[in-house]
């Protein structure tokens, strides 16, 4: 992977010498200071010459320099930027202990690099392992508006090659889309988690997820999958027989718990966390612990981008899913 800082003066180690919890923004900063930000193009070609200078290179194999690929990517149309950390080599960690123990040194390479390039969005692919330890540490960054340009984290994909540049370019172009497995009862999902996986009880028990209804709805790249979610509660909502608790109070303060999430209106995560456990299995039939299931799976998935809507951005509209107005299809 090859993201870091340009510093003048001495460079502070960047690992610790024994392994920690992975480091806050706040610790971060305070060890290296805010990201740098590149206002103009004359600074831009200033820092690819300098990282020309320096002999930065990749660390994939190929040991392709740095400087190339930003000068490349900078003179491309609507560039994004794309950190590399699949780590397919199978007796390779080193990816993965740079991000567990410095995450934002990281982030601050691939902000660093779209400052440079011009991009608006970089891409982060890190094997599965420390995908949890990035999402947090990009929560973390939208909380405080630290980033001019949009930070997203995708799971790689699996095997040897898929680790190549070409390849890791292909499977961001294709959009690692949360697919909702068994229809409007069912989970969302990592797309990479279930692309090598039978349709199946079986093949998907794991991960809490199962055919249901047969149906498999994949959002394109672009969707909201809090909005998504919000517009299916809604609607499952609007179609409770009336005959309980659990529906009649219980599925439209979800939906509008969800609605608040995706809105960006400052919901409270805690009071729908506790209003799900609420509602799920005391229904009178099976449909508010469905609708719980939905929501619980959008809040497992998702999670990354609750920060991102409490801090006005989102990925783009909803509207994807079919959802029947007035009850009726």
């Amino acid at each position: 992977m090859t993201a870091g800082l340009l510093l003048a003066g001495a460079v502070p180690r960047l690992l610790p010498s024994e392994p920690t919890d992975p480091a806050g923004l706040a610790g971060h900063t305070a060890r290296y200071g805010p990201p740098p930000l590149v206002p103009g193009q004359r600074q831009r070609d200033a820092l690819i010459a300098e990282v020309d200078r320096a002999g930065l290179t990749g660390r994939g194999g190929a040991g392709f320099p740095t400087a190339r690929k930003l000068a490349a990517v900078a003179a491309g149309r609507a560039p994004v930027v794309v950190a590399n950390g699949t780590e397919g080599e199978p007796a390779s960690v080193k990816d993965r202990v740079l991000m567990a123990c410095s995450p934002h040194l990281v982030l601050d390479g691939a902000v660093l690099a779209a400052e440079i390039t011009g991009a608006r969005r970089a891409v982060i692919v890190v094997h599965r392992d420390v995908r949890a330890v990035l999402d947090e540490a990009v929560a973390e960054r939208a909380r405080a508006r630290l980033d001019r340009v949009r930070l997203e984290v995708r799971t790689a994909a699996e095997g040897f090659v898929a680790g190549q540049a070409s390849a890791v370019v292909q499977w961001v172009q294709r959009g690692v889309p949360a697919p909702l497995l068994g229809g409007y009862f069912g989970t969302w999902v990592d797309a990479a988690e279930v692309l090598s996986r039978p349709f199946s009880s079986a093949g998907l028990t794991d991960l809490g997820a199962g055919p249901g209804a047969g149906l498999i709805a994949a959002l394109p790249a672009a969707a909201c999958g809090l909005g998504e979610t919000a517009r299916v509660v809604r609607y499952l909502a609007s179609e409770s027989a009336g005959q309980c608790g659990p529906c009649v109070f219980g599925l439209p303060a979800l939906a509008g718990q969800v609605e608040r999430l995706a809105e960006g209106r400052g919901a409270d995560t805690g009071l729908l966390r506790r209003w799900l456990g609420q509602v799920d299995g005391r229904g009178g039939c099976a449909h508010p612990g469905g609708a719980v299931r939905m929501v619980r799976s959008a809040l497992r998935t998702f999670g990354p981008e609750l920060s991102l809507h409490t801090a006005g951005r989102c990925r783009g509209p909803a509207g994807v899913l079919p959802v029947p107005r007035d009850g009726h299809r």
